[in-house]
């Protein structure tokens, strides 16, 4: 049932953010820097840099940006991306969501755009709903919690490539998702936490999509899963945010897995204490 209710999240299209621009913009306090960067027709777009690391480094600004669909990009969003020097586009989203935007302007951009072919389906809501399966807010948070301990494993791939295009590339590099919450949510988190940053830093950056994200617009979508609308809003508000335990239950798996998070970077990304130290004087000022 939980594998069910999450791959639904993941995988319906219409669960992708409703357009809208951030109320307000999370700047850099020792910089000009505006790390949200408002998009025409995309969403949940910002910029990693800025962020301070353990021993008083600080990321660069414009090598990382993290995205929802970039399949919703419209051509002033696609200028726009092509100004800020983008190189690379890695792409979490799976074969089903990717099948659903309707210009697939990316796959012939020239900016190295990069996907792969899986299946997050683990079966039919809409089969649960029949069956009078009780939804509550706990067994919503429960299945984010759970599909957040499958990601180190079922997106290793995905990870691998991002740490290779932002290891090999001098072009800036975007990473998204349908909501740019979730897998690029932990993606962007390994980054940081390979680039040395505390996680409480990491956490806060993660948590910055709860303000990006407009929940009413989202549940109001006209196309979403009739059963998924008809949800009060206190059992959907786990499904379309994120919380610190779904965070947190990544990284503990990480560690019960491998030991640590430079284990898991070495053995599962190919990311060893070399890459590492490459990649910070890379992305690091």
């Amino acid at each position: 049932m939980k594998k069910a209710l999450f791959a639904l999240l993941l995988l319906t299209p219409t669960m992708a953010i409703a357009q809208h621009a951030p109320t307000a913009a999370h700047a850099d306090p020792a910089t000009t820097k505006t790390r949200e960067i408002p998009l025409a027709g995309g969403d949940n777009f910002r910029d990693v840099g800025g962020y301070r690391t353990k021993d008083g480094h600080s990321v660069a600004w414009g090598k990382l940006y993290r995205s929802a669909s970039v399949g919703r990009y419209i051509a002033a969003d696609q200028a726009l991306v092509r100004k800020l020097g983008v190189g690379s586009i890695i792409d979490l989203r799976s074969t089903r969501e990717r099948q659903a935007d309707k210009m697939p302007w990316m796959q012939d951009s020239g900016l190295g755009y990069w996907a792969r072919d899986y299946d997050l389906s683990g079966g039919n809501l809409g089969a649960l709903f029949a069956k009078g399966t009780t939804l509550d807010a706990g067994t919503m948070r429960g299945v984010m919690i759970q599909g957040y301990r499958g990601f180190p494993k079922e997106q290793a791939a995905s990870y691998r490539m991002l740490f290779d295009r932002l290891l090999t590339s001098d072009k800036a590099v975007i990473v998204n998702c349908t909501a740019g919450k979730d897998r690029t949510g932990l993606g962007v988190a390994l980054v940081l936490s390979a680039l040395g940053v505390p996680y409480d830093t990491i956490m806060e950056d993660y948590l910055l999509s709860n303000r990006m994200l407009d929940m009413d617009a989202l549940r109001a979508d006209a196309g979403m899963n009739a059963a998924m609308s008809a949800l009060p809003a206190d059992v959907a508000k786990p499904l379309l945010g994120v919380e610190r335990a779904y965070l947190d239950a990544a990284f503990d798996q990480i560690r019960k897995d491998y030991g640590d998070i430079d284990t898991y970077l070495a053995r599962e990304l190919g990311v060893d204490s070399k890459a590492v130290q490459r990649l910070r004087k890379q992305m690091l000022r």
